[in-house]
């Protein structure tokens, strides 16, 4: 394992990568073009001087675009010029950009056509990544100056709660969350790195963990499981990062067509619960070291890591947590069960103004407690937990009972309005073809396992669960199709 930069400055990660190793590759791009760190930092220096000739220091930077190298420039180019990176969805729908650049009111809107043509005259100044402007031949120094605490990223969250949040991170921020990966994951140097997250989320921070390392980062637009292997074997794909979904995919890939990927050593999940059975299907079929992590946009990365050594042993007590908090990080449990959060890798600020703590702590919204490993253990997000008949239920809990089903593909679980129970627990079930289950029999499998009152009342059986665009279950969704009151 080799250290990351001390340096407090996001753009220095690439900087002293280059100094370290200038000749190995920084990125592989999409069509598999590989840029090396020296150039990698030559292309990000040159970026940012064109966008200080275009906008005034502390002038939000907005960015809507598929992964891709433009994207990878971006991520340091706009911090070094001095100006705040700001994160849209390129997946959201147009009325949704306009809302949040109104609100983010950046000084120039960047990334691909496809996303960008529909708001040149409603978004400011507007720069295709294919427009003849968009030429980065500079070799001067940018003339501005950085501290580690000015803003550099600003992110939005996934309005899983109500209208997404803009979060406003520093430089400081963020690379303390890279140190705290680097140490907890024991990220190694000299690898390949594939990024399938869409870079307009936190998880993106994972590509500033391996560049501080100078290991190579091979960012990809979407995650398809065909798609992955074959950039695997491409590449020599030594480590990644994988929602509960795409593990899910990767595996019935695997299985369906034989396919190996021998060169991937390490896999970190996270962005969501992942069943039990489908956490031993995945160690017994890669054979891979894997790496779970908890955090959130508001912590500019992971806090908590639950490593390789862990998961050899198939302690569920063990796997069901979310691993301990680094060193730079304090973790605490609320009188009503919240996860709180403190260190300086935590926003402290909403956008425009608002602030994300409370006395230093960030409230998460989560629910969990810490067991007696020192291990955090996330039971629920609090909005999630279902209160049915007097009674708090877990969602994750009966989720994780259904998925051990042999007719259970996938499970979600909600509370849906009832006038008699309060909330009525709801199934939400993706059947496996050969061998689909019946409500009654799902009904029965909990009841096996579970106190009777946390069975579902009421099973619903889906083509596919909606996702968001990190992978999650949308739940939201789901409550908003499945209103109906269950029957007593």
């Amino acid at each position: 394992m080799t250290g990351p930069s001390t340096s407090a400055l996001i753009h220095d990660l690439v900087a002293a990568a280059a100094l370290r190793a200038p000749d190995r590759a920084a990125l592989i791009a999409p069509d598999g073009t590989a840029v090396s760190f020296a150039q990698f930092d030559a292309q990000v220096r040159a970026v940012a001087s064109w966008i200080t000739a275009r906008s005034r220091p502390g002038d939000r930077i907005a960015v809507l675009a598929d992964n891709g190298a433009d994207y990878a420039r971006l991520y340091y180019a706009v911090p070094r010029s001095g100006r705040v990176l700001t994160l849209i969805n390129q997946r959201l729908s147009v009325h949704e950009h306009i809302d949040q650049l109104q609100r983010a009111a950046p000084a120039l809107v960047l990334g691909d056509a496809r996303y960008t043509e529909p708001l040149r005259g409603v978004a400011g100044a507007v720069v295709s990544f294919d427009d003849p402007e968009w030429r980065r031949d500079s070799d001067t120094e940018p003339d501005v100056a950085v501290a580690p605490d000015d803003p550099a990223w600003l992110l939005f969250t996934s309005g899983s709660t109500g209208t997404p949040k803009g979060v406003l991170h520093t430089h400081r921020s963020i690379t303390t969350a890279v140190r705290g990966t680097v140490a907890g994951r024991a990220v190694r140097s000299g690898g390949v790195y594939l990024l399938p997250f869409p870079m307009c989320h936190i998880a993106g921070y994972n590509m500033l963990v391996h560049h501080s390392v100078a290991s190579t980062v091979l960012p990809v637009p979407a995650f398809r499981a065909d798609e992955f292997v074959a950039a695997v074997n491409a590449h020599g794909v030594t480590s990644c990062s994988l929602a509960p979904t795409m593990l899910h995919s990767l595996l019935a890939h695997l299985e369906a067509t034989g396919a190996t990927v021998p060169t991937l050593g390490d896999i970190a999940y996270g962005s969501a619960a992942i069943p039990a059975d489908l956490l031993r299907r995945a160690v017994d079929r890669l054979g891979a070291g894997f790496h779970q992590g908890y955090g959130m946009t508001e912590t500019g990365g992971n806090i908590t890591f639950l490593g390789p050594a862990d998961h050899l042993g198939g302690d569920p007590q063990v796997l069901r947590s979310a691993g301990r908090p680094h060193d730079e990080v304090t973790v605490r449990i609320a009188d009503d069960g919240e996860i709180l959060v403190r260190g300086a890798q935590v926003a402290a600020r909403y956008w425009p103004d608002g602030p994300a703590t409370v006395d230093g702590w960030l409230h998460t919204g989560d629910a969990g407690f810490i067991d007696d490993g020192g291990r955090l253990v996330v039971t629920d997000r609090l909005k999630d937990v279902i209160i049915t008949g007097g009674e708090n239920v877990s969602s994750r809990e009966v989720e994780d009972v259904l998925s051990l089903h042999p007719g259970v593909d996938q499970a979600a679980v909600i509370g849906v309005p009832d006038e008699y129970w309060g909330e009525a627990i709801c199934a939400v079930i993706v059947a496996h073809a050969r061998a689909r289950p019946s409500a009654e029999d799902l009904t029965a499998h909990v009841r096996a396992h579970l106190a009777a009152f946390k069975r579902p009342r009421r099973v619903e059986f889906v083509d596919a669960l909606p996702l968001t665009s990190n992978g999650k279950v949308a739940k939201e969704v789901l409550r908003q199709t499945l209103t109906a009151p269950a029957a007593g």
